[in-house]
């Protein structure tokens, strides 16, 4: 009987009836190996199992953290170094939600996304009957779960009260169809608007008629995020349905001058000036961002894609750190807030419940947004808050002090003396949020 054989170079199914399998990808290092490898004597061997575990993402926290209690020195150093990215990413994760059962009931369907996620979602002025049809949801991000709702009941997230920490939802007649959801952010295109202008002191010149666009985007972030600034959007890419780019353009730059190389400020009448700057259509805020273009076409009638982000700077991470659990003891007492220091400089027991706690805190100098006031709390051993009731600062020329005013709860709950001061530790990160809609009419 003659043996089959095959050309060395040609093995195939067809001719051999052999599969020729892919090997099986490598098996991931488990993160424990890498936290070991953290220590390693050998230099390449620690970068490598650095550059892994950041890799590796959020999934890796719990471990690192285990970590900064190692014996080795390298290997908490190392821990340490990448906890704060990794646990931004982490904050960067939207929470999700999953319904079981469908249901047909939007109260019902709110008060699971309230106990899956802890964010409070209060429906204002509760539609008559019942959805359409039941709604399922299995494993989808926060605000997504909110569009499915909103979409079937005729409702839209419409404001964050911050004092009570409650996200309203609102019934609408209309709802806005470009919408975006990026992880924890919701940003919503709610309207357009065109401004029209023509320079009188040079008719005839080309050039001089002015038509700005402005798009609105409102934002919201899940609740447990706060906006401390948001700037106008970075448009990357804004083109009309004639193919034409909305893009505003870029001011020229003048001729740097021939003696000392500086580059001049354009005068007014210069051909240098560029177009006019302009700043906010509604002035600064905190819920919305414009996305600043240019008509380039008078027969286009939508924006077919508009793209880009909107930079913002938001208190990502909040960390409640017990400065002491007797407050009597408070007085002098230093809080580390990163690179700075804080000193506690009189607790002051009114009675009744009622206390003044007086900080001195680094001069807010260039940042505003540092809320001094609203990261003290003060709780009885039992862990029940007191109310925060007010807020002062004063300074000597030399020093910043801040006062926080605590009383006992509004709402009617039993409070035991006063006895831990708390401190709140901000992550406070710039972020870019991305955007894209499409088709938009164009005003």
């Amino acid at each position: 009987m003659a043996r089959l054989s095959c050309p060395a170079l040609a093995l195939t199914l067809v001719a051999c009836g052999l599969s020729a399998a892919a090997d099986p990808p490598p098996t991931p290092t488990p993160v424990e190996k890498l936290i070991e490898q953290l220590g390693s004597a050998s230099f390449p061997v620690r970068e490598r199992a650095t550059k892994q575990l950041k890799d590796r993402g959020p999934a890796a926290l719990p471990a690192l953290r285990k970590a900064l209690e190692s014996k080795d020195e390298e290997v908490r150093k190392r821990a340490e170094s990448l906890i704060p990215g990794l646990e931004i990413d982490e904050a960067l994760l939207p929470r999700r939600v999953t319904l079981a059962k469908p249901t047909d009931s939007t109260a019902a369907i709110l008060a699971e996304i309230t106990k899956q996620t802890e964010f409070k979602v209060h429906l204002q002025a509760v539609p008559a009957g019942k959805l359409a049809s039941p709604v399922s949801l299995s494993d989808v991000p926060f605000w997504e779960a909110l569009e499915v709702v909103g979409k079937a009941s005729g409702t839209r997230p419409a404001s964050y009260d911050t004092y009570n920490k409650v996200l309203y939802i609102h019934p609408v007649a209309t709802r806005s169809p470009f919408v975006s959801v990026r992880g924890p952010f919701r940003l919503e295109a709610s309207w357009f608007h065109e401004d029209r202008d023509v320079d009188l002191t040079r008719p005839g010149e080309t050039g001089r008629k002015s038509n700005r666009l402005t798009l609105a985007v409102d934002l919201l972030a899940e609740p447990r995020i706060t906006f401390l600034q948001v700037h106008p959007a970075k448009v990357d890419e804004a083109i009309d349905a004639d193919g034409k780019s909305l893009l505003e353009p870029a001011a020229a730059t003048p001729p740097p001058d021939p003696k000392t190389g500086a580059i001049p400020a354009p005068l007014p009448d210069s051909p240098w000036a560029g177009a006019p700057g302009r700043g906010s259509f509604r002035g600064e805020s905190l819920t919305s961002a414009d996305v600043r273009l240019k008509r380039a076409s008078e027969t286009a009638k939508t924006a077919k894609v508009i793209r880009g982000t909107i930079p913002v700077k938001v208190i990502l991470i909040r960390k409640p750190v017990v400065v002491t659990s007797k407050l009597s003891e408070a007085n002098g007492m230093t809080i580390k807030d990163g690179h700075e220091s804080l000193v506690v400089t009189e607790v002051k027991d009114s009675g009744g419940g009622h206390v003044e706690v007086r900080v001195r805190v680094p001069r807010f100098g260039n940042d505003p947004y540092r809320e001094w006031n609203d990261r003290f709390e003060i709780q009885d051993e039992a862990g029940v808050k007191y109310q925060r009731s007010g807020g002062g600062s004063s300074s000597n020329g030399r020093e910043y002090t801040i006062s926080a005013y605590f009383s006992p709860p509004f709402n009617g709950q039993k409070a035991g003396p006063p006895a831990k001061l708390i401190f709140e530790q901000w992550v406070v990160h710039e972020h870019a949020i991305p955007f894209e809609f499409r088709d938009v009419p164009l005003p």
